[in-house]
């Protein structure tokens, strides 16, 4: 990352993300050039499995296990250019958190880890219940454990970014959060308790 300062490491970012995220975008290797899939997805013991097709472009370039990337990243708000430097565009900024995973995906085989898969993803997007947990060995999943395609990414490497103005003056991160806060919207006093937070470390020993 060319701004280290950005960079987390934090593996608790890469677990809240995927907890958060309800879409990543998946980039592999086709015949017709790279491109970047749109996908649900769970974070499943340091993996991220996602469901699809047992055919087509992103099965057939995934099938020997191919080297992938994976980005998933959640939207802060927005800061307009006017706060801090009118008729100037340039200070205009946006905030997030976003992961960026590099490492190996194949489909999986058996059942049983179709299952776990499928069950990570149930119970992010449901979590109220209402389902019967996933398993191979109930029949009314047998069919469906069968004919659905479940991939699993193996994570071998992922860096993370915060942007939250901690490469800017503590002078200027002080207007955002008083601006933020009278805005009041409720991803901009998310927002504002993120910048208040690289305040903080600038004052830790």
């Amino acid at each position: 990352m060319r701004r280290h300062e950005l960079g987390c490491d934090d593996h608790a970012l890469l677990a809240e993300l995927s907890a958060d995220c309800e879409v990543g975008h998946l980039a592999l290797a086709t015949p017709d050039g790279p491109r970047a899939v749109a996908l649900d997805f769970a974070l499943v013991d340091d993996a991220i499995w996602f469901h699809g097709a047992l055919a087509g472009e992103k099965f057939e370039a995934l099938a020997a296990g191919a080297r992938v990337g994976f980005t998933m990243a959640r939207p802060y708000s927005f800061i307009p250019s006017t706060w801090s430097a009118p008729e100037h565009a340039c200070p205009a900024t946006h905030f997030f958190k976003s992961v960026e995973v590099r490492g190996t995906c194949a489909p999986v085989s058996s059942a049983d880890e179709k299952a776990v898969g499928l069950q990570a993803l149930m119970e992010k997007y449901q979590p109220e219940g209402g389902f019967r947990p996933l398993s191979a060995d109930l029949p009314m999943y047998r069919g469906a454990l069968k004919g659905v395609g479940v991939f699993r990414l193996e994570i071998t490497s992922w860096t993370g970014k915060l942007k939250f103005g901690a490469n800017e003056p503590a002078k200027l991160r002080h207007i955002w959060v008083t601006k933020l806060r009278e805005r009041g919207q409720p991803l901009d006093l998310l927002t504002a308790v993120e910048i208040e937070k690289t305040l903080d470390e600038d004052q830790a020993p």
